[in-house]
């Protein structure tokens, strides 16, 4: 077990309350056997997932779905990041880019960016840019460490582990259970990647859940028990985005970009 660091104390407090709040199987259970988006939102209102979906139109289009998730998972980040003595902040504001390394990966690699990506706040003032321009792009915003990540052979998301890892403190003590939690969701980016088509994820996503459950439980009051509790907040969210989606394009098909 890591040491106990009290300046964690305000933090883990807040943390503990939200982590005992969140989603339980019945929960999911009853979300995912609701079929139409429109009293999705209705059952969501209230919940342990309300949070997520509060500024959601009543029947809202997919895109309008994704937009409004990135925002409240940018807000959530950084209410976060405010619980957290000073020294963690920064690497714990970093977690709020998690959601984009997908999008960003794929600009990183060139070609036209849907219409969605040009109208995001993060993304549109990237992908306004040529594709060689991109990486340029990202000088003086908060996400220029991920310039490295646009190369020849891009890889977004190794440039923004190397980044979070060097906001770590430096006591092994501390760094070696939020190597766990990174070795855990690079497993499970790979393992996603590699799995055919037909292969249900829910049971790979599962696992990751559990286990990052038992980090946030057996480090408290340490960085590790944040990373965790983002990660875990984050495992909810994509969770509740697949859904609503699926319901969201049930109702009226996306047009093409």
């Amino acid at each position: 077990m890591s040491r106990a660091d009290l300046s964690f104390a305000f933090a883990q407090t807040r943390m503990q309350a939200r982590f005992g709040l969140r989603p339980t199987v019945a929960d999911w259970q009853q979300v995912e056997a609701t079929r139409d988006v429109g009293a999705l939102l209705q059952l969501l209102r209230g919940g342990p997932l309300g949070h997520w979906t509060a500024r959601l139109p009543a029947r809202p289009g997919v895109h309008e779905i994704e937009r409004r998730l990135r925002e409240e998972w940018l807000h959530a980040v950084d209410e976060v990041a405010r619980w957290q003595p000073e020294h963690w902040r920064d690497a714990t504001r970093w977690m709020r880019w998690i959601v984009y390394l997908p999008s960003l990966q794929k600009i990183a690699r060139g070609g036209r960016a849907p219409a969605w990506m040009r109208a995001d706040p993060v993304l549109g003032p990237i992908v306004a840019r040529g594709p060689a321009e991109r990486a340029a792009a990202l000088r003086g915003t908060p996400l220029e460490p991920l310039r490295g990540g646009f190369t020849e052979r891009p890889d977004v998301a190794r440039a923004w582990s190397r980044h979070w890892e060097s906001l770590w403190p430096r006591a092994m003590v501390d760094r070696t259970p939020l190597a766990r939690v990174l070795a855990l969701l690079r497993q499970a980016r790979a393992r996603l990647a590699d799995a055919p088509p037909e292969m249900p994820s829910r049971e790979l996503l599962r696992a990751l859940e559990q286990r990052l459950a038992l980090i946030f439980r057996r480090y408290p009051f340490s960085p590790a028990a944040t990373a965790s509790f983002v990660s875990l907040m984050m495992l909810d969210q994509q969770r509740l985005r697949g859904t609503l989606a699926v319901r969201s394009l049930r109702d009226s098909p996306v047009a093409p970009p």
